[in-house]
C-alpha cells in the first residue's frame, strides 16, 4: 500500500467546506473569503509569517462552531438560520442583535399562541447572553484544540481562539480591544464580512456598511485599505474558487501529512463533526472500529482497510448541512427536513473532494454510506452493482452503531436487538449479509455464515490484482504499479483465476464489476 503524501492545506479546505455547512454560507465561501483576505494581506505589505497566520484564520475561522450546538438549537431553534441572520448584521449593535434573536424565537416556537410567543420571546431575550457567551467561549477553545490536532502553530492556533473578538472591544467572548485582537483576526473578519454583505446587499451597500462599521467592527486603517479599491479586491469572487487557487495562495512551507498525521486529521474530523449534540459523541470513531475490524476479517487489502476507517471517521461530515433542531425533534419529521437529511452523503463527497488521491475513494465511500442493495437507500437510491465490498461494510456498520446509541425520537437498542434488527435487514435484501457478519462478529455477535465466501477466498494481495486487471492493465503493468516481479503478478492472476472460475480478463473484469471491487471514480463536481 502506498503511503499517502497530503497537502495539510487540502484537509483545511475540507474543514472549511463543513464550516460553511455548518455556518449557513453560500458555497465556497471561506475560500473567497480567504482568496480576499490574501489579496488585503499582499496590499497591506504583510511579511510571510503574518499572512501564513491570515490563510489559516480565513479557512478555518468557523472551525469550532460545532461545540454545544444542542444547547444554541434549544434555546433558539434552527442554528443555521440564526447563523445566516447574524452574519448580515453589525454584532456590535445590540437592537440589530435583539432583533434577530425575537425572530429565531419566533420561528423556534411557531404555531405558539400569541400569549405562548410572547411569554418565550421573553424569556428567551433574558437568558440569551446567559446561553451564548459560554457557548462561544467553547466555540474558541474547541476551535484551538482542532487546530493545534491538525498541527497548526501555537500563533494559529491563539487566533483561532479570537474569531468573535472586534476591533472596539464589544466582541465575546473577552471582549479584547484594539491590538488585543491579532492582526490576522481583525483582517479576515473584515474579509469574511465583506463577502457576506456584498452577496445580500451588493456592492454599494457593502461599502456602505463596511464604512460605517470603521473604527468598530474593523480596524480604521484595514476598513480605509479595503475600501480604497473594493471592487479590484473582490474581483471575480462572485463564483466559485477551485483547490489550485488556494493552495497557490499558501505561505510556503507546505506541510505535508505522512500516513499517520493523515490518520489524526480525519480522527480530528470524526470529533468536530460528532461534537454537536451529546449522542454522537464518540459516534464517528466507534463506526471507524467496526468498518476497520470488519474489513480486516473479510480479507480486504490494507488500503482498503484504511480507506473504510477514514471514511468511517468522515461520513457524517455532510450532516453539518442539517439544522441540529432537526436532529433533537421528538416528532416526525417534515418532507423538507427528510430530503434535506438525504442530501448529507453528497454534502460528504463534496467536502472531501479537495483531498484528491486516495481521498477519492473516501469521498466515493462517504457518499454511499446509506445507499443499500436494493436500491432503498439514499441520495443516489444505486443498487449492489455499485457498491463495493467497503461501501457494505461501511453501510452496516453505520447502520449498526446507530441502532445502539440513544436518539431524541428512539431509546438506544442493546448489541442484541442491534443485530437482530440488521440481520432483518439482510432478509429483507437491504443490507449485505457477509458485511453485517463481519461487523457483528467484532462486535462480540455470534456470526451466521463465512464472511470470506463472497469472494471466493481471494487474498487480499489478489483482490488488488484483480481491480488492476478489470482497469485494463496487463500483467507487466500490474507488476509495476504493485512493485512486484512480472512473474509474481502472472502467479496472482491465475491463482484469482482459478478461484473465481474464468480464464480470461474481460470474464474476470466482470466478476469484479458484479461484486463491486472496481475501485470508484469520484463524481464531477456540481
Amino acid at each position: 500500500m502506498a503511503a499517502p503524501a497530503v497537502r495539510r492545506a487540502d484537509f483545511l479546505m475540507a474543514l472549511a467546506y463543513a464550516t460553511d455547512l455548518a455556518t449557513g454560507q453560500s458555497r465556497d465561501f471561506a475560500l473567497r473569503s480567504c482568496v480576499l483576505a490574501m489579496r488585503l494581506a499582499e496590499a497591506a505589505h504583510l511579511d510571510i509569517n503574518e499572512r501564513r497566520n491570515v490563510y489559516h484564520q480565513a479557512l478555518l475561522r468557523y472551525i469550532g462552531c460545532n461545540a454545544d450546538t444542542h444547547l444554541l438549537a434549544a434555546a433558539f431553534g434552527d442554528e443555521i438560520a440564526m447563523r445566516q441572520d447574524l452574519a448580515r448584521i453589525d454584532l456590535g449593535n445590540h437592537a440589530e442583535v435583539g432583533e434577530i434573536f425575537v425572530r429565531a424565537l419566533t420561528r423556534h416556537h411557531a404555531g405558539a399562541t400569541p400569549e405562548e410567543l410572547a411569554g418565550a420571546i421573553e424569556r428567551g431575550l433574558a437568558e440569551a447572553m446567559q446561553v451564548s457567551v459560554p457557548i462561544l467561549a467553547g466555540h474558541c477553545e474547541v476551535a484551538q484544540r482542532i487546530g493545534a490536532r491538525v498541527g497548526l502553530s501555537p500563533e494559529i492556533c491563539d487566533n483561532l481562539g479570537k474569531l468573535y473578538e472586534r476591533w472596539d472591544g464589544r466582541g465575546l467572548p473577552r471582549g479584547l480591544k484594539g491590538d488585543e485582537v491579532t492582526l490576522a483576526v481583525r483582517l479576515v473578519s473584515l474579509a469574511q464580512d465583506a463577502i457576506v454583505l456584498a452577496e445580500v446587499h451588493g456592492t454599494e451597500a457593502m461599502q456602505a456598511m463596511i464604512a460605517k462599521r470603521r473604527g468598530g467592527a474593523y480596524e480604521p486603517a484595514l476598513a480605509d485599505l479595503f475600501l480604497a479599491d473594493a471592487a479590484g479586491f473582490l474581483k471575480g469572487l462572485d463564483g466559485a474558487v477551485d483547490r489550485e487557487t488556494i493552495l497557490a495562495l499558501e505561505p510556503a512551507p507546505h506541510a505535508i501529512l505522512d500516513a499517520a498525521a493523515c490518520e489524526d486529521a480525519y480522527v480530528a474530523i470524526a470529533d468536530m463533526v460528532d461534537m454537536r449534540m451529546p449522542f454522537t459523541y464518540g459516534h464517528s470513531r466507534a463506526v471507524a472500529a467496526l468498518a476497520a475490524a470488519a474489513a480486516k476479517h473479510m480479507g480486504l487489502p490494507a488500503s482498503d482497510i484504511r480507506d473504510v476507517r477514514w471514511a468511517a471517521y468522515t461520513h457524517d461530515i455532510g450532516e453539518l448541512a442539517v439544522p441540529v433542531s432537526t436532529w433533537m425533534k421528538s416528532k416526525p419529521l417534515t418532507v423538507r427536513e427528510i430530503d434535506t437529511i438525504r442530501l448529507h452523503p453528497y454534502h460528504g463527497e463534496r467536502a472531501l473532494a479537495a483531498l484528491g488521491g486516495e481521498g477519492r475513494a473516501v469521498a466515493a465511500l462517504v457518499l454511499r454510506h446509506h445507499e443499500r442493495l436494493d436500491g432503498s437507500g439514499y441520495h443516489r437510491y444505486v443498487r449492489g452493482s455499485d457498491l463495493s465490498p467497503t461501501a457494505r461494510i461501511l453501510a452496516a456498520a453505520e447502520a449498526f452503531q446507530t441502532a445502539r446509541e440513544a436518539r431524541p425520537y428512539r431509546p438506544a437498542l442493546s448489541d442484541a436487538a442491534a443485530a437482530a434488527k440488521l440481520r432483518s435487514l439482510v432478509r429483507e435484501g437491504r443490507l449485505c449479509p457477509e458485511a453485517v457478519e463481519a461487523v457483528l462478529s467484532y462486535a462480540g455477535q455470534p456470526a451466521r455464515r463465512d464472511s470470506a465466501e463472497r469472494l471466493a477466498g481471494l487474498t487480499p494481495r489478489e483482490i488488488e490484482v484483480l481491480r488492476l486487471i478489470a482497469a485494463g492493465q496487463t500483467a507487466k503493468e500490474v507488476a509495476r504499479h504493485l512493485e512486484i516481479a512480472p512473474k509474481t503478478a502472472d502467479n496472482h492472476i491465475q491463482s484469482l483465476y482459478s478461484k473465481i472460475g474464468v480464464t480470461t480478463r474481460a470474464a474476470a473484469a466482470l466478476y469484479a464489476v458484479e461484486r463491486g471491487l472496481v475501485q470508484y471514480q469520484i463524481s464531477a463536481a456540481a
